[in-house]
């Protein structure tokens, strides 16, 4: 089988690639498992990844994409989506932030702080939550806008951090690692149907051998990531993740049976 990729959304966005996913234009798509809520009926139980501290540590989210209630859940985007989920493809980094010139321990110490984060009302009242002054910028402006001052910081993973050279205007990162994710592929049902039974059993080794690998890639380019800020003059911060959680405990408990469904995130937290 021979797969011809099209990057730097060439397709459209999100939606749109779903949307063509769904009927056939598309036949394979590559995206963060969370973004299955998009195309899932209500409630949209995937949004309870997106969460703060849903997952205890990233074993804790690998045993969760590979437990039967992850796949209890995938099924309603399957149906939904028209789509096959073919495998989980590996980890990515987990996100913390990252401030100009304020070394950051407790959210007392990024109050009235404007943090550059991502557009989800979840992680936006998290930070709220937290403290912080959420403010939104395009990921073009950003570099910029962080030297200039009109943000003082920005939610953001170590690798990208490392990657986009944010070290340059950037004094600390902060590893709260509040949010945990990772890659999936689905392919559209009908297609997936169509293949024979040894390509389609060829396809779901593949990604399972490209969940090792990537598994393993991560980790490397998290640790190459951290060396690389600490001698471009950055310093991580690792501060105690207790009062992190407490208040991020109540942003939970009001979306709680809003959005996603009632217990769902303390079911995933039973998982083992």
């Amino acid at each position: 089988m021979e797969i011809k990729v099209f990057g730097n959304s060439q397709f459209g966005g999100l939606q749109e690639h779903w949307a063509q996913v769904k009927t056939g234009a598309i036949d394979v798509f590559v995206q963060d498992v969370s973004a299955a809520s998009m195309v899932e009926p209500e409630p949209k139980n995937f949004n309870v990844m997106l969460a703060p501290y849903t997952f205890d540590s990233q074993e804790h989210y690998q045993k969760f994409v590979h437990s039967d209630f992850f796949r209890t859940m995938m099924a309603r985007v399957e149906k939904a989506g028209n789509v096959k989920f073919v495998n989980y493809l590996g980890d990515r980094t987990p996100r913390g932030f990252t401030t100009t010139n304020k070394s950051v321990m407790t959210p007392g110490d990024i109050r009235g702080l404007k943090v550059r984060v991502p557009e989800l009302p979840i992680f936006v009242d998290t930070y709220k939550a937290w403290g912080a002054t959420p403010t939104p910028v395009s990921a073009k402006d950003l570099y910029m806008s962080l030297k200039s001052g009109m943000v003082e910081g920005m939610d953001q993973d170590m690798t990208m951090t490392f990657a986009a050279k944010y070290y340059e205007v950037q004094k600390y990162f902060v590893a709260i690692d509040y949010n945990r994710s990772g890659m999936g592929c689905w392919i559209n049902a009908k297609k997936w149907e169509s293949l024979p039974k040894e390509v389609q059993a060829a396809f779901l080794k593949s990604g399972e051998e490209t969940e090792a690998y990537v598994n393993k890639f991560t980790a490397q380019q998290m640790a190459d990531a951290e060396k690389g800020l600490v001698e471009a003059g950055m310093k991580i911060i690792r501060p105690d993740l207790k009062p992190w959680k407490e208040l991020a405990a109540k942003e939970v408990q009001k979306n709680d049976g809003k959005l996603w469904e009632q217990g769902l995130y303390a079911k995933i937290k039973t998982i083992k």
